[in-house]
């Protein structure tokens, strides 16, 4: 081919729209990884550091028993020290093989721990209450604590007792320990405090051996976070805890020994009691979103698997259990991962054909405008593999590398950890590879496509060429109905193979109104043309007629592309929006209102007096607030209901500000006229199920407040005072009376408030002094932690983007839509300026003639917008980003999506046009004797 023939122009544009969709799928892909990868160590950062291990667990009497090959029967013998470092190093080598990194060695430990058992007598600090003692051997020792006072335990062995000598002149068992400065602070010891413990049964004799516990020292952790206190809570400090039906306290604290005292402890407090315990903390601070799986599948084998261990240690593996809390939480989050990526799919897929379609248009110009050229090359004896090659060549050669360069350009503005080459489902490099090959081979395909000889002998009739196309849209519109009926059967499945047939849905939808609607498009065309001929109005005939001819040669690729485009814009800003409700409507579900006080975890009792909910409701930005007794009372059958006591005016008020949740009528509240008549209540349907239709008296363990006799006077689905659901009461706080004299109070124990700007922090200075125990929870910190996810925050953005990036596409295809016509209408456009029209009679001829192109992709986008909820809303699961399975995310039409995007081409295309007839005033003789 001469090159001067070539248009360099028209390969530009193919290779800026080349540019920027190489860009954007390499960048998005990089995007989702990116967005993951952050997730993945987010997750697992927020993760507690005795999740973040891998735990060998076994007990002591089955390591023992294989270590020295005795029986049960026979007395059990102490495991050295050593032999324990002996079996941790070990389970270090056995797991510490990629994928699985634990933490230098330095960090693991190992324990032998004694349950909880009751001191003989009381302590100084405890007042008498009961208190259990856990006492725990832990190796290494010394790098976990700081010492406060006294010293480090020493092995304190006693003289063996001789054979027959009585049990009061044995020789005292002795245990040194230390504590931790909490728990010797709640029990009132300090270092050189000893108390008394019961041993282990002797199984010859049957008697119990007194161990006198000697606290050596008092120590502070180094780390109190790490997991050499986090896996038992009770070594770092003691805890009230309550036992039995009649919830008697006592309190429970640990001790530890150091290994030098492992043979006294193992002697004292054998089998069964004993338990050991090897802990190795897993290094996931690097861990990147394509090491997740594999790692939970490595921690899944190790929980099932017999570890390895070296040299004469090796018998006691088969005693051992191993397991991680890590394999839960991993499993967690691919899960979400998953259920992002399926819907990730549906936007990518869709968009990377409505991209492929777009370029496949521009290739198509590029040929249209070179067609002349291709003609003569033709004429002269260039054969079909010539034109193509070399049409192909010269898009190679600006498409090919403008795509590196925009892939390159994207790895460098969106980094992430690892190679995007491993990525999983949710990122692929094949839509950039399409990319190139649409800008590169598409060009060369449709030149020898459209420059092929015709068959000699083979004149298809029109009525057979006609025929051909039916087959043709009715295999298309079979094939999307197809993939459509797959996709409702399958669903969107998180977790599986990527299915690029039905994560095409939102493209299958659109195909059949492209068909449909290019099939009624020329018929109305005609229509209008033949009422316009009847008329005076020369440019509308004139108009009507070349767009009629223009949907005679070019009637598919431009629309399908337009409407396609349009498409995904609408399918992108339905789930945007969707999300966006969705996580609205689960604060509101969580939170019950903008801000609700209720006391606080370690509250032991939390009221809320009159003059505190007086202060509360004053606090600025609170426009309604409402007090809520609630409390779990018992049904004559015995079942717990949650008794939710409220005023009626003011919890109506509130309710009606509160979306989502069903409204409460104050009337049907009233308390009743007649004495000892049941007092009207609403239900929700659990309770009432329990409660049934006639009256029925409730009661409660509180002494200070009476029974209630209620009936059911109308059944609500949720209510805010009770977010989560279940069996609830709502009744009057009149209802409920004082049982003690003089009468107290109702024991008011909540209280909602909303407000679009509650004051924060003058709520939490009001708190802070006159509800010392309660505890604010604000809503927006709700929605906050719902939208700041990195999976479900990347996955949001990314659909944002799409719309502008489909928003794109459809410009790309209405200025290519525009280049296809601009030569025949510069001709046109100085004929009629030489026939006498004037501009306006010009402007108006261009515009029926670009307009119904534009007006009939709208029409069409329209119908897919309206069509896409109703098709994919059942089969779309957006839980994920709503942490809830129980709020409904509804899905709807997004008018915005695609109407904006729309009217912008058409304001596009109203510049394009305008500037094109102001610039052909200029040139119309020459345009005329190019043309003619």
């Amino acid at each position: 081919m001469n090159r001067r023939y070539r248009p360099r122009g028209l390969y530009l544009w193919l290779a800026l729209l080349t540019f920027l969709a190489v860009f954007a799928a390499t960048a998005g892909a990089r995007e989702t990884l990116a967005s993951r990868t952050q997730a993945a160590r987010q997750t697992l950062a927020d993760t507690a550091p005795t999740t973040r291990t891998i735990t060998a667990s076994a007990a002591w009497a089955d390591v023992q028993r294989r270590l020295s090959f005795e029986t049960a029967s026979q007395e059990l013998r102490s495991i050295p020290p050593a032999t324990i470092d002996t079996i941790t190093a070990s389970l270090y080598a056995y797991f510490n093989r990629a994928p699985v990194s634990l933490t230098p060695a330095s960090t693991d430990w190992s324990s032998m721990t004694v349950p909880f058992t009751g001191v003989d007598g009381d302590l100084p600090g405890t007042g008498g209450t009961p208190v259990k003692i856990e006492v725990t051997e832990r190796q290494p020792f010394g790098p976990q604590m700081r010492l406060l006072s006294g010293r480090f335990p020493v092995a304190t062995p006693a003289p063996p007792a001789g054979a027959g000598t009585p049990v009061a002149k044995r020789p005292a068992a002795t245990l040194q320990v230390v504590m931790t400065r909490q728990t010797a602070a709640t029990l009132g010891l300090r270092a050189g405090s000893a108390f008394v413990i019961p041993g282990s049964e002797r199984a010859s004799t049957g008697t119990v051996t007194p161990v006198t516990v000697l606290v050596t020292g008092i120590v502070v952790p180094v780390d109190p976070d790490s997991s050499f206190w986090g896996t038992d809570p009770g070594v770092l400090s003691a805890h009230l805890q309550f036992q039995g039906p009649a919830k008697s306290p006592y309190w429970a604290a640990g001790v530890i020994a150091g290994p030098e005292e492992a043979g006294e402890l193992q002697s004292y407090f054998s089998s069964p009691n004993l338990r050991m315990e090897w802990v190795f903390p897993l290094d996931v601070s690097s861990l990147d979103s394509q090491q997740v799986q594999p790692l939970s599948d490595a921690l899944g084998k190790i929980g099932i698997q017999v570890p390895t261990l070296s040299g004469p240690t090796a018998l006691a593996a088969s005693a051992l259990t191993i397991s991680s809390s890590m394999w839960f939480s991993l499993n967690l989050f691919i899960a979400t991962a998953q259920s992002v990526d399926a819907l990730l799919w549906l936007l990518y897929v869709s968009l990377t054909v409505a991209g492929l379609a777009v370029l496949l248009l521009a290739a198509r110009t590029v040929v249209m405008r070179r067609s002349a050229e291709i003609m003569v090359i033709r004429a002269r004896g260039g054969s079909l593999w010539q034109i193509a090659v070399d049409t192909g060549r010269d898009a190679a050669i600006l498409c090919v590398p403008v795509a590196v360069i925009a892939a390159v350009l994207a790895i460098l503005a969106v980094p992430v950890a690892g190679s995007a080459l491993e990525a999983g489902s949710a990122v692929s490099w094949w839509p950039p590879i399409a990319v190139v090959a649409a800008a590169v081979l598409g060009p060369a395909l449709i030149a020898a496509w459209q420059h092929r000889l015709p068959r000699h002998h083979t004149t298809v009739p029109r009525r057979q060429r006609a025929g051909t196309r039916v087959v043709m849209e009715a295999a298309l519109v079979a094939a999307s109905v197809a993939g459509i009926v797959v996709f409702r059967d399958q669903g969107v499945q998180a977790g599986s193979d990527v299915n690029l047939y039905t994560s095409s849905a939102p493209i299958l939808v659109a195909i059949p109104a492209v068909i449909v609607v290019l099939r009624f498009y020329p018929l109305v065309l005609r229509g209008l043309l033949r009422a316009s001929a009847r008329s005076s109005r020369a440019p509308a005939f004139l108009g009507l007629a070349r767009a009629s001819r223009a949907a005679a040669l070019t009637p598919a690729v431009p629309a399908f592309a337009l409407v396609l485009a349009l498409t995904v814009a609408a399918f992108a800003g339905m789930v945007r929006d969707a999300v966006i409700n969705g996580e609205v409507a689960a604060s509101w579900q969580t939170a019950g209102a903008d801000a609700t006080v209720t006391s606080s975890y370690t509250a032991q009792s939390f009221t809320i007096s009159p003059a505190a909910a007086r202060l509360v409701a004053a606090v600025p930005g609170v426009t309604h607030a409402a007090e809520v007794m609630n409390e779990s009372w018992t049904t004559p059958a015995g079942s717990q209901v949650s008794v939710l006591a409220v005023d009626p005016a003011s919890y109506a008020e509130l309710v009606a500000r509160t979306p989502g949740f069903s409204q409460v009528s104050a009337g049907l509240l009233a308390t009743p006229g007649p004495a000892g008549a049941p007092q009207p209540v609403l239900v929700s349907p659990q309770a009432a199920a329990d409660l049934g239709s006639d009256a029925v008296t409730l009661s409660t363990r509180q002494a200070s407040l009476q029974p209630v006799r209620v009936r059911v006077a109308g059944v609500i689905a949720s209510t805010p005072a009770l977010p989560a659901g279940g069996a609830f009461v709502i009744m009057p706080l009149a209802a409920i009376k004082s049982a003690v004299t003089p009468p107290e109070p109702i024991p008011v124990n909540e209280m909602l408030l909303t407000g679009e700007s509650i004051d924060r922090a003058r709520l939490t200075t009001v708190l802070r002094h006159a509800l010392p125990d309660g505890v604010a929870t604000f809503r927006s910190d709700v929605l906050s932690a719902l939208t700041s996810g990195p999976l479900q925050h990347g996955a949001f953005m990314l659909f944002s983007l799409a719309v502008v990036v489909a928003a794109i596409l459809g410009l790309a295809v209405m200025l290519f839509e525009l280049a296809l016509g601009a030569a025949e209408r510069k001709a046109t456009l100085a004929r009629l300026a030489t026939m006498g029209l004037g501009e306006g009679q010009r402007a108006g001829v261009v515009a029926l003639e670009v307009l119904p192109a534009v007006i009939t992709a709208a029409a069409a986008a329209w119908a897919c917008a309206l069509a896409l909820p109703r098709v994919l809303a059942p089969d779309l699961d957006l839980s994920v980003f709503t942490g809830s399975s129980s709020v409904a995310v509804k899905l709807a039409a997004d008018s915005a999506s695609f109407a904006v995007p729309l009217a912008g081409l058409a304001v596009l295309a109203a510049v394009a046009l305008g500037i094109e007839i102001r610039s052909g005033r200029r040139h119309e003789a020459s345009s005329l004797r190019i043309g003619g």
